[in-house]
């Protein structure tokens, strides 16, 4: 993400963050945008996968998104993902994800068959949220402050790579390690 963006995340991540909230935050210098979560990948499947996507990445031309609206998955009674919306050239994004897709099955991997919503995570729900958190969730959600601070600062990201990454789980949450960069076809090709 480029530091407008990581900066905007950890503005929004200081304002939300000072409810006593069961929410893991993400750390701002950790975002990303996730096209497909593998799961525990067997390294030599990990290396098929690298030797794949080049081609497959190749195709497709760099895009702009813009920070956007906040929002939840899956739903607003059971909260577990606090995000930030990506708008802009999804269409570029959502053919890059789909031929993602179709390369990761051709190689017996698995693919979440749901819809893509570009998004940045904020934060992570914890188990069992309290009775009235989604209410009180939505509430601050929908505060003028918070919507101000994400319209009025919203921020163009441009993708220009693909990677492929292992995250590392840790007691401060995880890292990511870049396995493979792709370049996307830019203007200047």
């Amino acid at each position: 993400m480029p530091p407008a963006a990581t900066d905007l995340v950890d503005r929004i991540v200081a304002e939300l963050s000072s409810a006593d909230w069961p929410v893991r935050w993400v750390a701002p210098d950790t975002v990303h945008l996730t096209l497909h979560f593998l799961g525990d990948t067997a390294p030599e499947r990990a290396e098929l996968l690298r030797m794949a996507l080049a081609p497959v990445i190749a195709r497709h031309r760099a895009l702009t998104l813009n920070t956007g609206g906040l929002g939840v998955f899956p739903d607003e009674r059971r909260p577990r993902v606090i995000w930030l919306g990506l708008s802009g050239q999804t269409d570029r994004l959502v053919a890059l994800h789909g031929d993602l897709a179709d390369a990761l099955r051709s190689l017996d991997l698995p693919v979440e068959e749901r819809l893509l919503r570009p998004h940045i995570t904020l934060g992570r729900v914890r188990d069992n949220p309290s009775t009235g958190f989604p209410v009180a969730l939505q509430r601050r959600l929908a505060d003028p402050t918070i919507r101000n601070l994400v319209a009025q600062s919203a921020v163009s990201v441009p993708v220009t790579e693909v990677q492929l990454v292992r995250s590392i789980l840790g007691r401060t949450g995880a890292r990511h390690e870049p396995l493979a960069r792709y370049p996307l076809e830019t203007d200047e090709d």
